[in-house]
């Protein structure tokens, strides 16, 4: 394989914002050009790059290489990512609804782009980041950025409220929840809810219940438990074979035939750890 990914709980202060953090290796082959195409999956993406070596990210008419620490924003559709190296990074992977309490900034804001998180996340982070790359375990690296991300929580006091309720219920029900008893079990009306959600995140709700289906199809995908597609699509709440192909093709941009015979090109995170 030439992309290996381990996955990491964070501690139960964080997990109501983060997650998980995760360390990888890509292009370990160490091919000339490495492409991948990486799936979306509801989640923003840290990524604190370990080495010299960075992968490159889509800009608007080429690619240019990503910049020490990058934020990965929301993104709906799947975008490549290239390696002309091999590049080692340590990640955070952040709720939707958490980026904003720990870092200041909505979701909404960085949607379907990539930042660089100097822009925003100050002096402090790049001193984390670079005791990160002078660390040698993991252990050590999931530390340090529990120590900064639980500094900037003191600091601003996260309140939990129905928009986190929201979203950590779209995902928990994979997406298979109605407006209307999301709304209700979170205590707001269906119209404040959408209007909340295309503010701070970025998607109407449905949009979110999207994203949070097809990465259950992900996980299932992975996990290689269920006796083919059909299987996967009622497991994942589909009514038909044609919806799922639609909306699977629309989020991959690939026939999932195509993509589990090709599944070396795609990078897909659908969340793991245990």
């Amino acid at each position: 394989m030439s992309v290996l990914i381990k996955e990491y709980q964070p501690s139960p202060l964080l997990r109501p914002y983060v997650e998980l953090f995760w360390e990888g290796q890509f292009n370990t082959n160490q091919a000339h050009l490495l492409v991948q195409k990486v799936l979306p999956n509801g989640y923003l993406e840290a990524i604190i790059h370990l080495s010299d070596l960075h992968c490159e990210l889509p800009d608007t008419t080429s690619y240019r290489p990503s910049s020490d620490y990058t934020l990965i924003g929301l993104f709906a559709k799947p975008y490549e990512v290239h390696f002309k190296g091999p590049v080692k990074a340590f990640g955070i992977r952040f709720k939707p609804e958490g980026l904003y309490p720990l870092l200041g900034v909505p979701a909404a804001e960085v949607r379907g782009s990539f930042t660089d998180m100097d822009a925003f996340a100050g002096r402090d982070f790049r001193e984390y980041c670079h005791r990160m790359r002078t660390t040698r375990l993991p252990a050590q690296r999931i530390a340090l950025a529990e120590a900064f991300l639980q500094k900037r929580m003191k600091n601003k006091s996260p309140e939990m409220y129905y928009l986190n309720r929201a979203a950590e219920m779209i995902r928990r029900r994979n997406g298979l929840i109605s407006i209307e008893e999301l709304a209700h079990k979170a205590y707001i009306s269906p119209r404040q809810l959408e209007r909340e959600f295309k503010k701070k995140i970025g998607l109407t709700p449905k949009g979110y219940m999207r994203l949070a289906r097809l990465n259950e199809v992900n996980r299932l995908l992975q996990k290689n438990e269920l006796p083919g597609l059909t299987a996967i699509a009622f497991e994942s709440g589909y009514a038909d074979q044609a919806h799922f192909i639609r909306d699977f093709k629309q989020f991959t941009g690939e026939k999932p035939t195509v993509f589990l015979k090709e599944r070396e090109r795609f990078i897909v995170n659908p969340n793991m750890a245990e």
